[in-house]
């Protein structure tokens, strides 16, 4: 039984076997995203605070230069 025109639409509303199986696979991917893993808030912390290190480090280095070649 086919209810889908040659676009993929369906034709007969909600009651199409094909919309429903379509919906059905959207809501496991939704429901299963994350895959039981959650974020490791330490790791994330860690990963911050390295790129603000790494930053501090541009900024003194652009300001040396700066003062380098200004001569101030």
């Amino acid at each position: 039984m086919n209810c889908c025109n040659e676009n993929g639409n369906c034709t007969q509303g909600r009651d199409c076997p094909i919309r429903k199986q379509r919906a059905q696979e959207a809501n496991e991917a939704f429901m299963n995203r994350s895959n039981g893993l959650e974020p490791d808030l330490l790791d994330d912390f860690a990963a911050t605070f390295k790129g603000l290190i790494a930053l501090m480090f541009v900024v003194g280095g652009i300001t040396l230069l700066a003062f380098a070649i200004w001569g101030k």
